[in-house]
């Protein structure tokens, strides 16, 4: 063959290597390898430099990642406080938003690379098209990450403000949640139920300790400064009830001076006094935060059993009921199912607003808190106040999951079993002891969820059951 003839034919196949149609494909490869490995774009055909620089950055990023993972497998509890620390949450908000825009950069000069002005108009199009749309998911995956990272350090430092731990009592952490039905009208937090999580520190086993708001005569501890004007308990009258121990206290700073609210260190001892119980932690409810919490979360599957009313005595003219069956409630009608006391009574809206709690914590899994990070942090502002340190959250949010997968036993302390009035608390002390007892011999919940199995129809029956899910 001829040197011409050569030089022809090499003509021709770099000119069928550098076809408009392997351009395109080239420009494409490009873009991926952007996409899945940042900087390898510029290491293959680029600055090398750069794209070893940008290679290195996200080598290290997905070993911390996989670090974290890694032991998340086995200390789950101190990965969950690292990322709820505000200086970590800070840090990982300020690194995200750096590394999103040095990625888009990256975009751009692989783009650059590509040579679009020497593709046709419709493959310069196509291909700019394309490298728009994943900059754009890629600038708006990062927005909503640094706007969900805010929001959850700003609900972390809010909430969760208290520094003093407390220790576990006979391996069981109590924490009171306290539903506060406060109101311009109203005086003080208004307790409007009393709950107390006893929890097993080692299995998540839990046991649902509910006060009635009308329990009277209670007893308050010996170092208690309570106890010292009520010697025999709360007994002024028809009017102290243990939801008003809050009111009446309030600015009893001679009782208590160096609490910041002296009412709510009354109510601890109150419902230690009540249950035996050592108080831990509290958490206070607000009824108006927890209607946002459920909007936040998509709302709430409840097999409702009896019609709920939808109003007040005041207001009955509404007529507006949630109807018996599987329902699902958003926030508001959440907040009536677990409130409302029309054709109904204060002990039967308490074993609700446990089926409402049990659905909560089936409900609420992993995936969901992350989808709705945002919404739940926000709310979570309104909803929760604590006496909780932030450095206690990894582990009792490990714990929530464990109880997940365990029976949830409950006590009430409502009639027949409990005369309000004139209670027996050495009784009332057994009972609770024996929901404990019943508890950590207990197996872990089985069957199909939702599953009912409960006699009465107004799911009072889940005020003292041996397996709260399956009494709901």
């Amino acid at each position: 063959m001829s040197h011409r003839a050569t030089l022809l034919g090499r003509g021709y196949q770099d000119s069928h290597l550098d076809s408009p149609r392997l351009r395109f494909r080239r420009a494409l490869l490009l873009g991926l390898m952007t996409l899945v490995v940042p900087g390898s774009a510029q290491l293959a055909v680029g600055r090398k430099w750069v794209g070893a620089c940008a290679v290195t950055v996200w080598l290290a990023v997905v070993g911390a990642v996989g670090a974290l993972l890694w032991r998340a497998r086995s200390d789950r509890a101190g990965v969950i406080n690292l990322l709820t620390n505000p200086d970590t949450l800070m840090y990982v908000r300020a690194a995200l938003v750096l590394l999103a825009g040095l990625w888009l950069l990256l975009f751009i000069d692989a783009w650059r690379l590509a040579g679009p002005r020497r593709l046709s108009w419709t493959r310069g199009i196509a291909l700019t098209l394309v490298n728009v749309a994943v900059m754009g998911a890629i600038a708006g995956s990062a927005a909503y990450a640094t706007q969900v990272i805010g929001a959850s350090r700003d609900a972390v430092k809010k909430v969760f403000t208290a520094t003093e731990t407390t220790e576990p009592l006979e391996g069981r952490y109590n924490i009171l949640l306290i539903g506060a039905d406060s109101g311009p009208e109203r005086t003080g937090i208004r307790t409007d139920s009393l709950t107390v999580a006893s929890i097993d520190t080692t299995t998540g086993k839990t046991v649902l300790v509910s006060i009635p708001r009308n329990l009277q005569n209670v007893p308050f501890p010996e170092d208690s400064p309570m106890h010292a004007v009520y010697p025999y308990g709360f007994n002024c009258g028809s009017e102290c009830l243990i939801n008003a121990v809050h009111t009446y206290t309030q600015n009893r700073k001679d009782l208590y001076p160096d609490a910041e609210d002296p009412g709510m260190e009354a109510t601890f001892d109150a419902v230690e006094g009540a249950t035996g119980l050592k108080i831990n932690y509290y958490f206070i409810i607000n009824l108006k935060g927890f209607r946002s919490l459920i909007n936040a979360v998509g709302g709430v599957d409840i097999d409702v059993k009896t019609r709920i009313a939808m109003f007040g005595h005041d207001d009955a003219w509404k007529n507006t009921y949630i109807e018996p069956g599987l329902q699902h409630l958003d926030g508001q009608q959440a907040l009536w199912y677990a409130r409302s006391r029309v054709q109904s009574d204060d002990y039967t809206r308490m074993g609700r607003q446990k089926c409402l709690l049990a659905a909560m914590l089936d409900q609420l899994t992993p995936t969901t808190v992350v989808t709705n990070a945002v919404g739940i942090a926000d709310s979570s502002k309104e909803l929760l106040s604590t006496d909780m340190p932030r450095t206690e959250i990894g582990q009792f949010a490990e714990l929530a999951l464990k109880a997940r997968t365990e029976k949830i036993v409950t006590v009430s302390l409502v009639p027949p079993e409990v005369d309000t009035i004139n209670p027996n608390f050495d009784a009332i002390h057994q009972m609770v002891q024996a929901g404990i007892d019943t508890s950590e011999k207990s197996t872990a919940s089985s069957g199909p969820k939702g599953k009912d199995t409960a006699d009465d129809s107004s799911q009072r029956s889940a005020n003292n059951s041996d397996d709260l899910k399956a009494a709901c």
